[in-house]
Order: structure tokens, then sequence, then C-alpha cells
């Protein structure tokens, strides 16, 4: 049984509908990863990061018959900084974001989310341009992410090499940042202001979380978005924004109920066991 699923369709949907809970102030933001018909099904269903082409174009046939309009992060930014019109309950935007860079997005999903008029946002760990990523698959090329930047697709950073950044002392982690911001602006000729933190994102360690966000300002960074879940409002941190992860097993159902706002009550239970985890490590360390 897959307890986020029941939990969320059993227990969170009908409690928040006999509440009356909706969307206002909210901005769904999807994190995929890799669509490809070669599924990671041997791991669990919360921890998969594949989507097959079939899955992935139903779960876009979703959000258009919803009425969703597909943004860039840069756009939902704006929004919740109130720049452009404050988000209501009656605008319908979503945020897709894509990590490390997979060449499949413009093989497979580009396709897909062009067909539907829809945009995304991409995010290259630099040092993989071109190359195999650390799972073998490979990742988009400098002339693909010119020709998708082309077609109004974003791209930000994921960082230089996709390593454990909490594990890095300050000027490594300035370096990740620095170089891959560089190295990006060199392939696309554009500006790049967008950072997806790779990994888990370690939310409970605020000495670590403030020097990345000291560091995300100083290298020229606008925002951000992070493995925490949830959906994206106000009063949140542009740096550090939440994502709804998307992955082979998000039916309609399913991903009807994350962008209803259902699936956030896992962010509590997430951040308890970031908690917990943080007070063992301290109590070994004692």
């Amino acid at each position: 049984m897959r307890i986020d699923r029941t939990v969320t369709l059993a227990l969170a949907r009908p409690w928040r509908e006999m509440l009356g809970l909706g969307g206002a102030g909210h901005i769904p933001v999807l994190m995929y990863h890799s669509i490809s018909a070669d599924v990671d099904d041997r791991v669990a269903p919360y921890f998969r990061t594949v989507t097959s082409p079939a899955m992935f174009a139903r779960q876009v046939r979703t959000l258009r018959e919803a009425g969703y309009e597909a943004i860039g992060l840069s756009e939902a930014l704006a929004l919740l900084k109130g720049v452009e019109e404050p988000v209501s309950s009656a605008s319908r935007k979503v945020v897709i974001t894509f990590d490390d860079g997979f060449r499949d997005f413009y093989t497979t999903a580009f396709p897909i989310l062009a067909e539907a008029g829809f945009t995304a946002t991409v995010f290259l760990p630099s040092r993989f341009i071109g190359k195999p990523f650390i799972t073998g698959r490979d990742c988009l090329s400098g002339a693909e992410i010119r020709e998708l930047c082309g077609q109004g697709i974003e791209f930000g950073s994921h960082s230089e090499s996709h390593r454990m950044l909490v594990e890095l002392d300050r000027d490594e982690l300035g370096k990740e940042l620095s170089d891959s911001k560089s190295r990006i602006e060199d392939v696309t000729g554009r500006g790049v202001d967008l950072f997806s933190y790779p990994f888990r994102f370690p939310e409970e360690d605020a000495g670590f979380t403030g020097m990345l966000g000291s560091l995300l300002d100083e290298t020229g960074y606008q925002g951000g978005v992070t493995t925490s879940i949830g959906r994206a409002r106000r009063s949140d941190d542009i740096r550090f924004l939440p994502r709804l992860p998307m992955n082979d097993c998000d039916d309609e159902t399913l991903l009807s109920a994350k962008l209803a706002g259902h699936y956030d009550w896992l962010r509590t239970g997430q951040r308890l066991h970031k908690r917990g985890r943080a007070l063992w490590r301290r109590w070994r360390g004692a």
C-alpha cells in the first residue's frame, strides 16, 4: 500500500473539501526528472523520478483539461512577489520544472509540452552538459539547449557538479553556484538567475540554509526551488520554494489532488522527519 496516496485521497482530500479549503494564493510547481520508457519501477513509488512518455502525456492533458496555464518559474516568482497580477483562486497557473537536464526532455517531454502549448523550466548541472549524467542518462547538449531557448524554455542552475551541497564549505559552495551560472549563461547567451537545489533540501539546518541564501543573493540568483513538498505561496522564501514531486505513479486522481493542495499535508511529516534526523545526529555526536 502506498501510504502517501492513501492518506491524501482517503483522509486529506475529504477533510479539506469539507472545510472548503482551496488553492487561493498558491502556485503548484511540479518537479520532474526524466521522461523515458525506462522507468525506475524497482524503486518504491514515492522515490521514483522517471515518468513514462504515455503517463506524462496524460498528466499534461489533465492539466490542460482542468484549465491550467503553464508558466515559467520567473513569471511565478513575479506573481508571488506581487509584481504582476495577484495569485487568486480564479487563476490556474502551474510551473513545470525538470531537474538534471536530461536529453529526453528535448526528444520526448518538449514535443508533448509544445503540443499542449505549455512551457517549462529546466535546471542544468552544468558539468554534464553534452555528457552522460552520474546515472548514465544522456544530458542535453549545448545546441539542444540553445534550440529550446528559442522555443521559450527557461533554464536555471542545478549546481555545477550535482554534489551534496550541504557537505561543502562556503568557498566550495560559492564556486558551485557561480561556475554553474557562468557556464549556462555562456551556452544560452542569456542571464541565469534561477536555482534548483540537488538532493534532499536540509531545511532543518538553519546555518547552512542561511549561508546558501546569502550566496545565492551574492551570486545574482533571484529565486529557486527545492525538494521540500508543497505548493508555492507568497509567504515562502522565493529562494527555497517547495514543489510537488511527479513520476509514473501520478495518475489523474493523484495529480488532481496534488494540484488542489490535498498533498501538502506531507510537508509537515517531511519537516518532522528532517528535524528528528537532525536531533538524532546531535545526540549521537554528543
